[in-house]
């Protein structure tokens, strides 16, 4: 910005060598002038930040149990927030106000991808924001379930789900479409790993990159 301005005031000073203007190309200077303080005062006048808070879509990673076992989503959202990518943390008990949230923002500005992350608690309610998120006739780009406790059905709004679980040795359950989903619905077993738990489940480095490299696709500006 410093530097823009530096070169406009430069701009609006010179005028070339008097003794080599014509009438014509002093009308030219002035007029590229008045063109360039006009835009210098509606870039000024942007407020700050304007360009990267553009509404590209709603990315919302919800905690589970008491928001202290989910540390892995405060890790996944450094990631993000370093990537640009926009997205909120929240608890799983304001799963209302996020579907409320994202039908506000839709109807506003129309269709945006929307990507839904919960882990524990938080993955069971993620899965009731899509269904409320159906009522309304919005679609799900990807949902994310991590070691969800007692998933509902996934709702027919979703067009990809994606759940890690434990077949046994692990607290996390298998989730199930709902009548008419046609989307793509991955579970993936993270039974037998000793390493992995339901508490620490968010936390996998692996898991985490895939999460980054797949929301930064479908946000991408």
């Amino acid at each position: 910005m410093t530097h823009f301005v530096s070169d406009f005031e430069a701009l609006l000073v010179y005028h070339g060598p008097s003794s080599t203007r014509s009438p014509a190309t002093s009308m030219k200077q002035r007029c590229l002038q008045w063109i360039v303080m006009l835009a210098a005062i509606l870039l000024l006048s942007l407020p700050a930040g304007a360009a990267s808070t553009r509404y590209r879509g709603d990315v919302y990673l919800l905690r589970g149990f008491g928001d202290v076992f989910s540390e892995g989503l405060d890790q996944l959202g450094a990631d993000f927030a370093k990537a640009g990518v926009p997205f909120k943390v929240v608890s799983h008990g304001n799963w209302r106000g996020v579907a409320t949230t994202i039908i506000a923002n839709q109807k506003k500005s129309g269709p945006k991808p929307v990507v839904l992350i919960g882990h524990s608690l938080g993955a069971n309610n993620a899965i009731r924001v899509a269904q409320r998120l159906k009522t309304a006739g919005i679609k799900v780009t990807w949902l994310v379930t991590l070691a969800a406790t007692a998933p509902p059905l996934v709702p027919s709004n979703v067009r990809k789900v994606t759940n890690h679980y434990f077949s046994h040795g692990g607290w996390g359950a298998v989730v199930h479409p709902g009548p008419g989903f046609r989307g793509r619905l991955e579970n993936i077993d993270h039974a037998g790993k000793a390493e992995i738990g339901h508490f620490n489940l968010d936390q996998q480095p692996a898991i985490q990159r895939a999460l980054l490299r797949r929301v930064k696709a479908i946000v991408r500006p």
